[in-house]
């Protein structure tokens, strides 16, 4: 159960949600994306509530578009191809034609440099060219928020740096802003300038990389000395 968490995310932000395993991270991704329902509490995208609560399925429907989602695992059709996976929100939840949106799915595939494997089945790409198209179907409606959960688990350091990367490319280039979840430490020392640091179930410390590194809390203690994180 999800219980006393309260945050926000500014434009152009980086903030992480980070904690052990089982810590309430990805049913609290779950809630904001709106696959779960709040008993209490709201959450709210650019002053609209997206928690379930809103004025009708269809304007619930039109705000949760606005939210660019990289799931565990980057969730792609395996049978579709990279392109067609990409071109999947637009065709949606935009009024663009097939010919226009498969146009627009290349051109994100480029940024993230995946051009020369938009044919491709989603299944037959690595672990991180998976991830690179996910994130490419995450923004292709322009959302002004981005979430991922464990966006570089699984991958090798080299490949993990790449996608961080990217990410900071990305944001500069389009102004939105990320909220990772993640058990990986070294989100904290990177990318993110407000981390939250869960366990229960709810945050239990919340700061800078600084502010957490002089935390006595022992959650946050045991999370950066691990791996050597510190």
């Amino acid at each position: 159960m999800i219980h006393d968490v309260s945050l926000a995310v500014p434009h152009g932000a980086t903030h992480l949600v980070i904690g052990p395993i089982q810590a309430g991270k990805s049913m609290l991704m779950r809630h904001i994306v709106g696959l779960e329902h709040p008993v209490c509490g709201r959450i709210f995208l650019e002053g609209s509530r997206v928690d379930g609560a809103a004025d009708s399925d269809a304007q619930l429907r039109r705000l949760r578009a606005r939210l660019g989602v990289v799931f565990e695992g980057s969730a792609l059709i395996s049978r579709l191809s990279a392109v067609e996976n990409v071109e999947l929100p637009l065709l949606e939840h935009s009024r663009v034609t097939p010919v226009e949106a498969r146009q627009a799915a290349r051109e994100l595939l480029s940024e993230v440099g995946m051009a020369d494997a938009a044919d491709r089945t989603a299944d037959g790409l690595g672990r991180s060219a998976q991830r690179r198209v996910a994130i490419a179907r995450a923004l292709a409606l322009r959302p002004p928020m981005l979430l991922l959960d464990e966006p570089t688990q699984g991958l090798d350091a080299h490949a993990a740096h790449e996608v961080d990367e990217l990410l900071r490319t990305l944001q500069a280039r389009y102004g939105f802003g990320t909220l990772i979840f993640s058990h990986e430490v070294r989100h904290a020392f990177g990318m993110a300038s407000e981390i939250y640091v869960m366990a229960g179930g709810t945050i239990v410390a919340r700061g800078d990389r600084e502010a957490l590194e002089e935390s006595e809390n022992e959650v946050v203690r045991q999370l950066l000395h691990r791996r050597g994180g510190r």
